[in-house]
């Protein structure tokens, strides 16, 4: 599976509410495994919402960026 449909995958889960997938999703950004280089944007974006909701990785992830 290419990046691009693992993404698409990881959002509709996350869409239904695994914090898993968005916390997959802020990795991911974070590490630049969906684009050519990080997204720390988009990974503050969804290591936020996974952090609210217990993600201990997200909040690494939020306290790198920050």
């Amino acid at each position: 599976m290419d990046n691009k449909q693992q993404l698409l995958d990881l959002i509709d889960k996350a869409g239904r509410g695994s914090i898993e997938a968005a916390e997959a999703i802020a990795d991911g950004y974070f590490k630049g495994s969906f684009e050519s280089t990080p997204n720390l944007t988009k990974a503050k974006k969804w290591a936020s919402y996974a952090a609210k909701h217990g993600s201990e990785r997200a909040a690494e992830i939020l306290a790198s960026i920050n």
